[in-house]
């Protein structure tokens, strides 16, 4: 079921109650009375957690305040598709990231898959790591090589996994974040021969259409005839400068804690449609699309990761064990160090929590342990095994 209703759309949406995991709750009933057991079982723990979410199910505490008034604080799921969690975790990655740039120019790449891939990637975690290992082989090749300009032996860049667009469709591909700048094999500076130009897109695309294809076909998850007409068709990439990097760290922030899409874009449910906000890329325009509710729970949890894939990828001196060569490119450029973050040892204060009522601070009370099992709602993995 594909959007179903377009018109005309505000720019900025009006002020309402409507939330992503309200809408999940709301029909995920149905979603699974239709899908039932064809649901994979990474999709049915995302949608258990977001339902669970904030709610007694995972515990909590409970605060008091001298008013007399009381508040119940539950624990949140911490899932990575989960619309309510992830934020905080944001921030401090892309804090992060930004105290490692350095002065030169950046650009950022993206590797986009034909779709006849899409099949192949849904919830494999096998093919998704392949994709991440050879998009980055391709990339760390070409800028070692000598004759695209740029001869960087010891390259740096760091790529997050995206998989969904405007429309909640899937559509995996991947960003990398690249410096212009490297080291030879003696640990000599190297910048690009042009300064306004890295690499050629077209090469960067069919460097990883020969990986990756081959990676797919050796391991086999593809069959043949798939594999010849992979090596047939045109694959896509795309390379566009990113001034000296902040923005695209800040424009890929949003994909690596955040959910599929936040609840500004939900603008009513009317009966058995969701109607959200998604920008035209080809006219910058904002307009409405109509979705049936099931395939709404349907579309977000198609973005549900695997167990223990890693959507953000570090190569070279931006990888843990690159970080001298990262010091040493610092020093060569003069970049302003920045300080040594605080170990992570160091205890974060609670947060103080004021009551709505009076609005002075509520002190802590009770813990609520979670709720057994057999009162958590779990139907949705217990089907699993049934």
């Amino acid at each position: 079921m594909s959007g179903i209703g377009q018109l005309s759309c505000p720019r900025e949406s009006e002020p309402h109650a409507l939330t992503v995991a309200g809408v999940i709750e709301r029909f995920a009933p149905a979603y699974w009375e239709r899908y039932g057991r064809r649901i994979p079982l990474d999709q049915r723990k995302a949608l258990q957690a977001i339902l669970q979410c904030r709610t007694p199910a995972l515990g909590g505490h409970r605060y008091a305040c001298g008013c007399g008034h009381e508040h119940h604080a539950f624990h949140s799921c911490n899932h990575r598709l989960c619309p309510r969690c992830g934020s905080a975790d944001t921030q401090v990655w892309v804090r992060k990231q930004l105290g490692k740039l350095l002065p030169v120019p950046y650009y950022l790449v993206t590797f986009t898959l034909p779709s006849e891939l899409r099949p192949v990637m849904l919830g494999n975690r096998q093919a998704m790591e392949l994709l991440m290992s050879c998009s980055a082989r391709a990339l760390n090749e070409l800028l070692a090589d000598p004759a695209r300009g740029c001869s960087f032996e010891h390259a740096g860049f760091f790529g997050v996994y995206q998989s969904w667009t405007q429309e909640m469709r899937f559509h995996p591909h991947v960003h990398y974040v690249v410096p212009a700048v490297g080291l030879d094999d003696r640990w000599k500076l190297k910048h690009p021969k042009s300064p306004k130009f890295l690499l050629h897109a077209q090469p960067l695309a069919n460097r990883l259409r020969t990986l990756l294809a081959n990676a797919l076909h050796a391991q086999g998850l593809i069959r043949k005839e798939l594999f010849w007409k992979l090596v047939k068709t045109n694959w896509n990439a795309d390379l566009e400068r990113a001034g000296n990097g902040e923005n695209a760290i800040k424009y890929l922030g949003q994909y690596i804690r955040r959910s599929v899409i936040s609840g500004h874009r939900i603008l009513g449910v009317e009966g058995d449609l969701v109607r959200i906000r998604i920008k035209n890329r080809d006219t910058g325009d904002y307009e409405c699309r109509s979705l049936d509710g099931v395939e709404f729970v349907r579309r977000f949890l198609l973005h549900a990761l695997p167990e223990r894939f890693h959507r953000i990828r570090y190569r070279g001196f931006l990888h843990a064990r690159g970080k001298a060569r990262l010091q040493w490119l610092q020093l060569l450029l003069e970049a302003r160090l920045q300080p040594t973050p605080k170990p992570k040892s160091e205890p974060i204060p609670e947060r103080e929590i004021l009551c709505p009522r009076c609005g002075c601070p509520m002190r802590k009370i009770k813990k609520m342990p979670r709720a057994p099992p057999a009162h958590r709602g779990e139907h949705f993995l217990y089907a699993v095994a049934a």
